[in-house]
């Protein structure tokens, strides 16, 4: 259930943004979409993912249309990776929705640090020092958000 509505127009500004990361970065936008969905707009985790995954269909269609002209998509690839997430997807949604909200939360955060950790330049001391050092501003910030 929703905490405090958004209008819709702003929805869209947020869906703009979500599409130009996702062809930007070749992220499906539930980086961005999820936490605004959670944190603005009062939404569950649970219903948070789920509107990012049906937001997903559309965006990732045109998208990689666009990398497809370029040149720059291996559709075999992409039809393997696909038949594989199938089932994955089935098993992980399932999984998701079994799981009370706050460790669903818990483990998207986890999972978009270690993300974030992985796909650093370079392991150098310095953008792992800035890494740790957001990480720990936004738990400061959580912390401080508790009531």
């Amino acid at each position: 259930m929703k905490a405090f509505p958004l209008r819709y127009g702003v929805f869209a500004l947020v869906g703009i943004v979500v599409g130009v990361f996702a062809g930007l970065f070749g992220v499906g936008g539930g980086i961005i979409m999820v936490p605004v969905l959670v944190v603005l707009a009062g939404y569950t985790q649970h219903m948070a993912q789920g509107i990012s995954l049906a937001v997903i269909i559309p965006t990732s269609l045109v998208a990689a249309f666009g990398y497809f002209k370029k040149g720059n998509l291996d559709l075999a690839v992409a039809i393997a990776l696909a038949v594989g997430s199938i089932p994955g997807a089935y098993v992980g949604q399932d999984i998701a929705q079994r799981l009370p909200q706050s460790t669903l939360r818990t483990l998207f955060a986890l999972f978009m640090v270690a993300m974030a950790a992985r796909i650093m330049p370079s392991a150098s001391l310095r953008s792992m020092s800035l890494l740790l050092g957001m990480s720990l501003v936004a738990v400061g910030v959580r912390l401080m958000l508790v009531k």
